[in-house]
């Protein structure tokens, strides 16, 4: 199965960040909680293919293709089905597959774009408090005035 997005930033950068497994922990949320350590099994980066792989489980590959300051990444998985995150839920294990690759690319545009809407738990960096009006960087006093 294969999905893709388009991301605000050179191919070069989505490509660099991918390749790096150290990454993986800020935006993909299985891998967030302290108890889950990074997948076993190395990487396989082609940099002038512009593509990183993985052996384990669902085994896959990303794919960055772009030129400018606009990428496009592919996800592919080596498997068609997955399980549901929700067992309450009516969710084909194929339904469950989408809905996990659409969420780790969304969350991967997030990121990389330091922008909000991908990822509920982190904030990164800089990204506009949209609901407050603000930018992360301002600094607001939160104590109440009396005249």
């Amino acid at each position: 199965m294969q999905q893709s997005i388009t991301i605000s930033r050179p191919a070069a950068e989505v490509f660099a960040y991918v390749a790096d497994i150290r990454h993986w922990r800020e935006w993909l949320p299985h891998l967030r909680r302290e108890e889950t350590g990074p997948p076993e099994g190395k990487l396989s980066a082609d940099k002038a293919a512009l593509t990183v792989r993985w052996p384990f489980a669902p085994s896959g590959e990303w794919r960055v293709e772009g030129e400018g300051k606009v990428a496009r990444l592919f996800l592919t998985l080596g498997t068609d089905t997955a399980q549901p995150n929700d067992p309450t839920e009516r969710e084909t294990p194929q339904e469950a597959l989408a809905h996990g690759m659409e969420a780790a690319l969304q969350s991967l545009k997030s990121h990389l774009e330091r922008a909000e809407g991908g990822d509920p738990v982190l904030h990164p960096p800089g990204a506009p408090l949209r609901a407050y009006g603000r930018d992360a960087g301002e600094d607001v006093d939160h104590t109440e005035q009396n005249p």
